[in-house]
């Protein structure tokens, strides 16, 4: 199967290193059932943002255009505790090969992926919400 990446994807994303998607892995949204906005990439919501983490050396182009996808459902929500701003539900995915690309890119060693979408593919079909974290 070839998978069609979106135009403005870098050279090379995604990295030759990242595997056909497959398994189970958690997404912080925020909407119930998950909208196409909950599946906006970094680089496409906040441009400035991830340019700026681009320039600090904490990512890369590519890796900004991918989703963050947690193969652990704590480190999901310690995540969505952490930074409040990205949302307070938690969906389960369930990810085949053509769901696109992943790579293990851990932050302070949790199960953290990036997941590149092709732009055939509708993240949408393999979501659902699975936990809410309570905000007090």
């Amino acid at each position: 199967m070839v998978l069609r990446w979106p135009a403005d994807f870098p050279e090379n994303c995604p990295p030759e290193e990242s595997s056909p998607a497959n398994g189970v892995y958690y997404y912080i949204v925020t909407n119930d059932p998950p909208e196409p906005s909950d599946f906006v990439p970094l680089y496409r919501r906040n441009q400035r943002l991830a340019e700026s983490r681009i320039r600090q050396g904490i990512t890369t182009q590519c890796q900004t255009m991918g989703l963050s996808i947690l193969g652990d459902i704590s480190d999901a929500i310690q995540r969505a505790n952490r930074f409040r701003g990205i949302g307070n539900l938690i969906a389960r995915l369930v990810l085949t090969s053509d769901a696109g690309q992943i790579l293990h890119t851990p932050r302070d060693d949790d199960s953290h992926h990036t997941w590149w979408v092709p732009e055939e593919y509708d993240p949408a079909i393999t979501v659902t919400v699975v936990h809410e974290v309570s905000r007090s």
